[in-house]
Order: structure tokens, then C-alpha cells, then sequence
């Protein structure tokens, strides 16, 4: 089993924008789509209703670090 761990700055993130963990948990787990990036990092998206939720994290062994999660209004699947 993976297991999530959430940075200092994605659990001040989380409440500052009134996001819930276990959003963050179905977005890592079963994403709308996936992209890597610099660092290691991936991002993956996931749309709940009208939004789609932007999580970046780092994958390392069996341990997901969430680095931060925000709602992304522009992003476009089909780009």
C-alpha cells in the first residue's frame, strides 16, 4: 500500500483553500490525467464538478510527499 504524506506547505495550502485531503487522496489515486515534470515531481488532475483539482507530489519508494494542491480553473485536458 502507498502511503501519503502531506509537506508543512500542502497542509497550510489545504486549509487556507478549504481543500480536503481525501480529494487530494482520489486525485493521486485515480487521476482524469498525469504529467511529469522538473524535480521528479507529476502532477495529476482530477475534475470535481466544474473545477479540476492540480496535485503536484514526488513518488519515492512507497511514500507519495504531496508538495501542494490547488483548484485549477484554466486547465484544458484536450491541450
Amino acid at each position: 500500500m502507498t502511503r501519503i504524506v502531506f509537506s508543512d506547505h500542502a497542509l497550510r495550502k489545504l486549509r487556507e483553500r478549504r481543500i480536503a485531503k481525501e480529494k487530494v487522496r482520489v486525485t493521486i489515486h485515480s487521476p482524469d490525467t498525469t504529467r511529469n515534470t522538473r524535480k521528479k515531481r507529476k502532477i495529476a488532475y482530477k475534475r470535481f464538478q466544474k473545477l479540476y483539482l492540480k496535485v503536484v507530489y514526488i513518488k519515492e519508494g512507497n511514500t507519495i510527499t504531496v508538495v501542494t494542491q490547488h483548484w485549477d480553473e484554466s486547465f484544458n485536458p484536450n491541450i
